[in-house]
């Protein structure tokens, strides 16, 4: 029994040494940030400015994985099920940890024990744009205008129980208006389906809407955020516009549940000054994001207050999927 002790204690020892090393060198090859959605989407253009920061400060890549599909399920479940030895995180939106334990029946991850947050990324302002021939100049027009064209009336969605689906859902209840959700895999078909009139509603972040708003191909009705947003000076935001629901959609990056916690915190220093670099702050403006500085800790309680925010609301629109 001694001797059986004393090989654990040396072989523990053994192995916090060589842990201790690792926290010296780390990172000490590639890093995986898993999105979870399709290249060309807000996670996968924040995810390649915060990579192009992060070897220009460790010397190691941070290779961008996308892993689309089941409203970023699939993504999730692929991080949680990494080992956890602090080369894998994922970037997700927060439909993933918030909204989708509300509405599918069987969620492959646990979303409060199967991770751990690493750092806040950053909040993203949605703007709600139709195609231009859509003849609405604000929200009340453009209720009205759904009713009166309720077979058209399609609203394009990054998915069945997202964030956008849900805010979609308030605003047919609060507007009395009468648009369907036509889910799409991500940003760029949502921007085709707008663009070609299948869907000629939206609701996205700026940067890929605003080559086409300035070319007058789409108009934005208003902005979901509690200020309007500089580079659109003119649109009103949702609640000035008479619609009095703005919730924060927002990115973070996570790692599996049992990744060391030195490591957490070294990452955690990463990415946060990768967020802060002039240039990854360039491409958050350009895009329409703006970065959520605040304490690993204080997200953790960000996404559980949103979580309790969500599940009424999707209990109250009979949302259940499998």
């Amino acid at each position: 029994m001694k001797k059986a002790l004393t090989t654990l204690l040396a072989a523990a020892g053994l192995a916090f040494g060589q842990f201790a090393v690792a926290q010296d060198n780390f990172p000490s090859r590639p890093v995986k940030m898993i999105v979870p959605y399709p290249a060309g989407g807000g996670g996968d253009i924040l995810a390649r400015a915060l990579a192009d920061a992060f070897q220009k400060s460790t010397g190691q890549p941070m290779v961008v994985e996308n892993r689309a599909g089941a409203n970023g399920m699939i993504g999730a479940t692929a991080c949680k099920s990494a080992l956890p030895d602090g080369y894998t995180y994922c970037l997700p939106v927060s439909d993933v940890m918030a909204i989708n334990p509300h509405i599918y029946k069987k969620v492959p991850y646990d979303a409060e024990r199967d991770f751990a947050v690493v750092a806040p990324i950053a909040t993203v302002v949605l703007a709600v744009v139709v195609n231009s021939s859509v003849p609405s100049t604000n929200l009340k027009e453009f209720a009205a205008w759904s009713n009166a064209n309720k077979q058209k009336a399609n609203f394009a969605t990054w998915g069945v129980g997202s964030a956008a689906h849900l805010v979609l859902a308030q605003f047919n209840k609060s507007m009395d208006a009468s648009l369907t959700n036509v889910p799409y895999p991500g940003v760029p078909q949502m921007l085709q389906a707008t663009l070609s009139g299948d869907s000629p509603a939206t609701l996205l972040f700026y940067g890929p809407i605003a080559q086409h708003i300035n070319e007058g191909k789409m108009k934005p009705l208003a902005v979901l955020a509690d200020k309007r947003y500089p580079a659109l000076p003119n649109v009103p935001t949702v609640s000035e516009a008479g619609f009095n629901f703005t919730p924060t959609v927002y990115y973070g990056a996570y790692a599996p549940a049992g990744t060391p916690a030195p490591i957490l915190a070294r990452m955690n220093q990463l990415l946060t000054a990768a967020a802060a670099d002039s240039a990854v702050q360039k491409t958050m403006s350009a895009a329409g994001f703006a970065p959520l500085v605040e304490s690993p800790k204080a997200f953790s309680d960000r996404v559980a207050r949103d979580r309790a925010t969500w599940g009424p609301i999707a209990k109250s629109l009979g949302l259940s999927l499998e």
